[in-house]
């Protein structure tokens, strides 16, 4: 038993972690340090996904080639993240190490988050720069700080596969859940934030992002404190060593079956928090004017930051549930769940159409189904990752990041201009640019997308199951020789 477990703790060849990581620790020392990584990191990020689901509100007043500086910043920052991941993320990660990636990553993200603050002090003209700068430096960060975070992650499950005996796929199970508990909840904390210190104490703007750049430095500080693994003795080939690893995203997506067919999964995340943050957030929110409480001018867009925690907190209940569920019926049919979940969002916009009379109940539905979808994307997909890639959890977790990423910048960029002629209930005039846009079509590419999701984790799934197979087989041949 304890032998057929022990390939599980090699390093894997981008790792420089000593396959002892928590030499003599108990399961629950294991569970506590992660749980610290885990709050630290969830803080940071918390900070900067709030201020993502604040830019086109607060942004949006100013446009450029049909698209507001909220948009055209997140476009920005999706766009940095995906060349970081797939130019050198896994290469710095494996020079610092998975805890010093993290740590790096997460000081990095404090400039985007600044630059919210900075930019409430420029004028309109300077907002531009501030914000596209702020959005650059963030996103190449947020590149290998992911990368950082899924190394850390497989490194954890594996150690704690070993010290508490059990599968390493129980084992990431059920530390993506309790990561993506913390993570998710720490974001709703970070979102409501917002609301509270401007509906409830009646404060500006300003404080709010004065708090969220304090929380971000704060969190990075505390990073130092988690618990850093041993490192490995340098390779001797330094220049092999760089062109390996900085090549290892886009080489594990060409080289390995399985990697092609789960795009659709991680771009279907992309397209549906694309088609949320511009259109629902940017529009829908604003336009709901007859809803109780709603502003006579400007809808509900007070209320953003409570509508974008919902996600988030029906996430990290769900992340919770969905890792002992993951035990009992495996992880296909949450990922696959979870594609429905950002399909139905879409839907529902094709049963309703239109942006006139909507009110809390149908906004809070399609932010739940995101929620929905979005904790399968957080925790379970991740630990079906960790699961296919075992061998290559750096160029994994990149091509998480690699995939999504380009997804999330092609749509903020391309979404806005995909315009239309005749006003309809599909055919959106726009608040700022003033411009008709296509709805219908942002709709179809969500439910399109969640279809070819679905197709192509089976067919992952069907050659996993294949290789497990030949492993076996393999195993049995070498007993019997």
């Amino acid at each position: 038993m304890g032998n057929s477990r022990q390939p599980l703790l090699n390093p894997s060849p981008y790792s420089r972690s000593s396959s002892n990581s928590f030499p003599s620790k108990s399961p629950s020392q294991i569970v506590r340090s992660f749980i610290l990584m885990s709050i630290c990191f969830s803080a940071n990020h918390g900070a900067v996904t709030a201020c993502l689901g604040l830019a086109s509100s607060r942004l949006g007043s100013l446009t450029y080639l049909d698209a507001d500086l909220g948009t055209w910043q997140n476009g920005t920052l999706y766009t940095f993240y995906t060349m970081s991941a797939v130019f050198g993320a896994t290469y710095v990660v494996d020079r610092l190490g998975s805890r010093n990636g993290i740590f790096a990553g997460v000081s990095i993200y404090c400039v985007y988050v600044c630059c919210f603050l900075l930019a409430s002090l420029v004028s309109d003209e300077a907002k531009w720069p501030v914000a596209l700068i702020g959005a650059a430096i963030g996103g190449i960060g947020g590149g290998f700080l992911w990368t950082a975070q899924g190394a850390y992650f497989g490194k954890t499950a594996a150690a704690y596969a070993a010290a508490a005996d059990i599968p390493r796929e129980d084992a990431t199970a059920y530390l993506g859940g309790l990561f993506a508990f913390f993570y998710l909840s720490e974001e709703v904390a970070l979102k409501l934030l917002s609301t509270l210190i401007t509906q409830v104490l009646e404060l500006d703007w300003l404080v709010v992002f004065i708090s969220y750049s304090a929380i971000a430095f704060l969190s990075a500080m505390g990073m130092l404190f988690v618990y850093k693994f041993p490192e490995e003795e340098k390779k001797e080939d330094d220049k092999k060593d760089f062109c390996f690893k900085v090549t290892a995203a886009t080489r594990l997506l060409t080289s390995d079956a399985k990697m092609p067919m789960m795009i659709p999964m991680n771009a279907v995340f992309g397209f549906a928090a694309a088609f949320l943050n511009s259109y629902v957030t940017g529009q829908v929110i604003h336009f709901a004017t007859t809803a109780p409480g709603a502003d006579p001018e400007n809808g509900l867009d007070n209320y953003v930051g409570t509508f974008t925690a919902i996600p988030a907190a029906v996430a990290a209940v769900l992340s919770l549930v969905l890792g002992r569920v993951a035990r009992k019926t495996g992880k296909g049919p949450i990922l696959i769940g979870g594609a429905l979940s950002f399909a139905a969002l879409a839907s529902v916009f094709l049963i309703r159409p239109g942006v006139d009379d909507w009110g809390w109940a149908p906004l809070i539905t399609v932010f739940v189904l995101m929620g929905m979808g979005r904790a399968t994307f957080e925790s379970t997909l991740r630990a079906t990752f960790a699961d296919f890639f075992s061998n290559n959890l750096p160029g994994a977790f990149a091509n998480i990041i690699l995939q999504s990423g380009l997804s999330s910048a092609f749509a903020f960029f391309a979404f806005p201009h995909i315009t239309c002629e005749d006003e309809s209930n599909y055919c959106v005039e726009y608040k700022g640019d003033g411009g008709l846009h296509n709805v219908l079509a942002l709709e179809l590419i969500v439910i399109v997308t969640a279809v070819l999701a679905i197709l192509g984790y089976l067919r992952a799934s069907a050659i996993r199951s294949r290789e497990i197979e030949e492993e076996k087989g393999n195993e049995n041949l070498v007993e019997k020789v």
